[in-house]
């Protein structure tokens, strides 16, 4: 019996899933992050997604999607 991924669609399908914690900047509680991505991580508090930088210490900034107002109409005054 063939494994997940063998065959037509070449190797398998690797996931590593990477959990941290640290204070949401959306919510502002100390939270647990989940990613299966490397730099996009989501905060189990409020399910914020939340992109991570590192410059001398880790951040973690709330990602701004297509659909808020900011995003479409531009800042508002």
């Amino acid at each position: 019996m063939a494994g997940f991924g063998d065959g037509t669609f070449g190797n398998r399908l690797n996931v590593e899933a990477q959990v941290t914690n640290g204070r949401c900047p959306t919510c502002a509680e100390h939270s647990i992050f989940i990613s299966i991505n490397p730099e996009i991580f989501r905060c189990t508090t409020c399910g914020t997604d939340l992109k991570q930088y590192v410059n001398g210490k880790i951040s973690y900034l709330p990602i701004m999607s297509s659909n808020t107002p900011l995003a479409k109409d531009g800042p508002q005054s």
